[in-house]
């Protein structure tokens, strides 16, 4: 049988491999030039030129299906938003070189660098996802929910970094590199709150707006919010879908994930607009709360009162701890009524969707004058851990720092002050005091609290309260001789087998971090201590040392933040190759133990 070929007679499967070959190739070598001779007047444009001319080509490539491929609506809407945003870049690079034409006296060529460099990456992902490959990429990792998990929240991250280093999203296009909009993107979307740059100076109201969704999405989880979109617009989910989701949420049934999803919803849209009325409520008798970032003072920024509640309400009920204000929460020292709503906020965000669940139908049997249904294990052991964890904090920020960080305050603003602060500690990194200035024994006890984190199917991170519990109770009972309780629940033995799993990895991914910190970074241990277990617990907690890392420290951070939203063991479950029933059990041997 005769092969399929072209007009010049070479077979059709060649001549489709030779276009992207040479796209990729030419696409490096410009990009590798462009780079060297940033800002150069001549070379520059005419690098420029060839980048400009190769995207049309590059897009056909990208958006050729094969053959045996069926075109999908989802996978065409990909497709073209990276075709329009590997456009945007160079739209921006363009703008870039005019500026620094327009003022030589300014020094452009590390923002253009960025343009330069992410319009290549783009193109380079183009080719490499064209045709089936990104389908069959997403495919594979829906196979596994863990890696699910761990790419769409991997893939949020790029693409906010690429939408927050866009010139419409900056202030000023020299302000941010895409090391910085990586690293502030994948903070938002772990809802950290750690951040390289102030926000109020760097991003504009459009930039503000993204970093905003990205913590909402974040917060959310990306399934989840696109599940509830679904539902919610009376269409149906997939049955693979449905039960990934399941698996997620810990649903045991299609109507409880239905159940679920929209409770998750609605009490995300019934606090954070509670939260954002009460804020404006404060805001708006504050003229500088409604200035831009080129008005002076510690309140500008924010461009309005109503963005300003908006953007504070979700961070704080995500519990990623950004302000749009250019010195954050430090002008409220002493305002009780803003710290008591974000405090609320984040206590409300840090117990979990699963608990403020249970909570709502006991409150609304008790308005119906039904009988109050009992509260399941989980919820009775996050509630009495957060409770014990925010007194004890409590009392530890108001003795060890009442001569530190708070010692300018009066006594009423002290006890605020470290009820604020203990509320904060596991989750949220808003804070009016200056972390740097506290002292080493309560920035230890900070990590301890950090690194516990708060309640499972929150927006916070950490180890979680629930496993400290488990894990609290499986040694208690060791040493007593007897089987693990809580409260008057037996805790099954594979339950404390996770929980020892998480605390363990937990344990030694943040050590890793730290000693890897150590090798490249010059800053005191206890510091990048405090930094790394801020990251992992997605808290936002810094000693003020986030932007002067290096760009390997940077890079620790973010991966880091990722691996802390993520969770521990659902990390090396995604990372862990299948499990396989061994074909023989090996005889057991004790060892010593102690």
């Amino acid at each position: 049988m005769t092969p399929l070929t072209d007009r010049r007679g070479a077979p059709a499967a060649e001549v489709s491999s030779v276009a992207p070959t040479v796209i990729v190739g030419l696409t490096l070598a410009l990009g590798v030039a462009d780079f060297i001779y940033a800002v150069e007047r001549i070379v520059s444009l005419a690098l420029g030129a060839l980048l400009t001319i190769l995207l049309l080509p590059w897009a056909r490539v990208v958006l050729k299906r094969d053959g045996a491929e069926r075109s999908r609506l989802r996978r065409v809407a990909l497709q073209a938003g990276l075709i329009a945003l590997a456009g945007a870049f160079m739209v921006a690079r363009w703008s870039v070189y005019n500026d620094a034409l327009e003022h030589p006296e300014i020094s452009y060529a590390g923002s253009y660098r960025n343009y330069s460099v992410g319009h290549v990456v783009l193109m380079l992902i183009g080719v490499l996802l064209r045709g089936g490959r990104m389908a069959r990429l997403v495919a594979a990792s829906a196979s596994r929910p863990a890696r699910l998990m761990v790419a769409t929240f991997g893939t949020a991250s790029v693409v906010g970094a690429l939408l927050l280093a866009l010139p419409v999203s900056l202030n000023h296009v020299e302000s941010a590199s895409l090391l910085d909009s990586l690293f502030v993107a994948t903070s938002a979307v772990c809802v950290t709150g750690l951040s390289t740059v102030n926000v109020a100076d760097t991003y504009s109201f459009t930039g503000q707006l993204i970093l905003c969704a990205l913590i909402q999405i974040g917060g959310l989880g990306i399934m989840v919010l696109a599940a509830a979109v679904t539902m919610l617009s009376g269409q149906r989910m997939g049955v693979k879908s449905s039960a990934q989701l399941a698996e997620m949420v810990d649903a045991g049934s299609l109507d409880e994930l239905k159940r679920t999803v929209k409770a998750i919803a609605l009490y995300t849209l019934a606090f954070e607009i509670a939260g954002a009325g009460l804020l404006y409520a404060w805001f708006s008798s504050i003229p500088e709360t409604g200035t831009g970032p080129a008005a002076p003072g510690g309140l500008a920024g924010a461009w309005h009162p109503a963005w300003a509640a908006v953007f504070h309400s979700v961070s704080a009920f995500c519990n990623a701890s950004f302000s749009n204000f250019r010195d954050g929460l430090m002008p409220f020292t002493g305002a009780t009524f803003v710290t008591a709503t974000l405090g609320g906020l984040i206590v409300a965000g840090g117990l979990g969707f699963p608990v403020l669940n249970e909570l709502a139908r006991r409150a609304y049997d008790a308005l119906r004058r039904r009988r109050a249904r009992r509260l399941t294990l989980n919820t009775r052991v996050n509630l009495a851990t957060a409770a014990a964890l925010l007194v004890g904090m409590g009392l530890a920020y108001g003795l060890l720092e009442r001569g530190a960080s708070m010692r300018a305050l009066g006594l009423f603003d002290q006890l605020t002050g470290a009820l604020f602060l203990s509320a904060c500690s596991r989750t949220s990194g808003f804070t009016f005091v200056d972390v740097a200035a506290m002292r080493p024994a309560t920035l230890l006890l900070t990590c301890l609290a950090m690194f516990i984190g708060a309640a499972p199917g929150s927006c916070a991170g950490g180890i979680k309260t629930t496993t400290f519990a488990v894990l609290f109770a499986s040694y208690r009972a060791e040493l007593r001789g007897r089987r693990p309780t809580l409260f008057d629940r037996a805790i099954p033995a594979a339950v404390i087998r996770r929980a020892m799993g998480v605390g363990f990895i937990a344990t030694i991914l943040v050590f890793t971090i730290i000693f890897l910190l150590t090798l490249f970074e010059e800053h005191d241990v206890l510091a990048l201590s405090f930094e790394v277990v801020s990251a992992f617990s997605t808290t936002g907690f810094s000693t003020g040392i986030t932007s002067s890392l290096t760009v390997g420290g940077k890079l620790l951070i973010v991966a880091t933040m990722l691996a802390g939203r993520i969770g521990p063991l659902t990390l090396g479950l995604a990372l862990s190759a299948e499990s396989k029933k061994p074909a023989f059990e090996l005889p057991e041997e004790r060892v010593m133990i102690g």
